[in-house]
């Protein structure tokens, strides 16, 4: 592979891939070979080489359309650092016409990061909200399993419960309250202090960057709903996807300034990340079941396998690491504290 900077500004980049004749024609013969398996068609007069076949195949713009999208990823990442690029925004790409025997060429342009000047971000003053149990609390948590339950009294709820008695049940949901209040007002300092941050920062927004990152938090609540509860959403909302986008601006523009923010932060500190942060990471990722029995050596592999998955990771870790020196260097206080069952309505 060679890779030639086209044009760049400050702005954006513009550069070329060149992938070899050779290369390029074995990722196109072996999708081919899985494409065609299946087309068990009796041979007509001498027996065609796979090139020929290939050559006179008449879906083979669209199989070579496919072998270029597989292996693309790899020669694209390796390309950002060979220039030395922090794309912003997903790449264009701009392939010229594939054919056996001839070298790839692909131009890819990019949105680059701009420059950040920060102007404060160590001792910002943040007020934020403190998430308390009370008695009130647990006791309406207790209630509330026994109406789940249906057991009228102590005895019909620990009929089925490994407690021996209402007292350390109560202590058990006193202790899980707890745990999620204290949940809660972590997550309450990190915003009142990334608020804070972003208040102290003027940082510049490139369009592309902020409908990406709305069209990518829409298309993950459509994950999350299912896309027929999601289009029934809009209907009954009486709400178009313009609608939706529109809402979600304000949320996408304040999360593309916090990673822009952070990742300069990172920068200015020379943030490093250790095997051991990864370790950590990809440990704690939630998993299916079957992932669930995978070791660290395994995670890592298949993490590996995936072109700019491990990338995207450390640069998730920096963006973390920032975020906790920025907490650990601010000036709290605390704002009424709300009850625990309140904050979860």
């Amino acid at each position: 592979m060679t890779v030639t900077m086209l044009k760049s500004s400050e702005e954006e980049a513009l550069f070329k891939i060149e992938i070899d004749a050779d290369t390029i024609e074995k990722a196109i013969t072996a999708e081919f070979v899985k494409a065609t398996e299946k087309e068990n068609k009796p041979p007509q007069g001498l027996p065609l080489s796979i090139r020929a076949m290939m050559a006179k195949h008449p879906d083979l713009e669209r199989i070579a359309a496919k072998a270029l999208n597989n292996i693309l990823p790899s020669y694209y990442m390796s390309a950002l650092k060979t220039l030395d690029l922090a794309p912003m925004t997903y790449p264009k790409i701009m392939p010229q016409e594939t054919k056996l025997g001839a070298p790839c060429v692909v131009k890819i342009q990019v949105a680059l990061e701009p420059k950040i000047a920060l102007v404060k971000y160590e001792g910002l003053e943040a007020s934020y909200v403190p998430v308390v149990v009370t008695e009130e609390d647990v006791n309406q948590q207790v209630k509330g399993i026994k109406q789940q339950r249906g057991a009228a009294n102590d005895e019909k709820l620990l009929a089925n419960l490994p407690f021996d008695s209402i007292e350390a049940f109560t202590a058990e949901v006193h202790t899980s309250l707890l745990t999620l209040a204290q949940e809660s007002t972590e997550r309450n300092i990190k915003q009142a202090v990334i608020k804070k941050l972003i208040e102290e920062n003027p940082c510049p927004l490139r369009e592309e960057a902020v409908e990406q990152q709305i069209m990518l938090q829409i298309n993950q609540f459509r994950q999350h709903v299912g896309g027929k509860k999601f289009d029934d959403y809009l209907k009954t909302t009486n709400r178009t996807l313009e609608d939706a986008k529109k809402e979600i601006r304000p949320e996408a523009e304040a999360t593309v300034r916090k990673n822009l923010l952070l990742s300069a932060i990172a920068d200015s500190l020379q943030l490093e990340v250790t095997e051991e942060d990864i370790k950590k990471a990809l440990l704690q990722q939630e998993n299916s079941i079957m992932d669930m029995a995978l070791n660290f050596d395994a995670r890592l592999k298949r993490l590996e396998k995936t072109p700019g998955a491990k990338e995207q990771l450390i640069h998730s870790i920096r963006l973390t690491k920032a975020t906790d020196y920025i907490i650990d260097k601010a000036t709290l206080s605390e704002e009424e504290p709300v009850r625990v069952l309140e904050e979860r309505r």
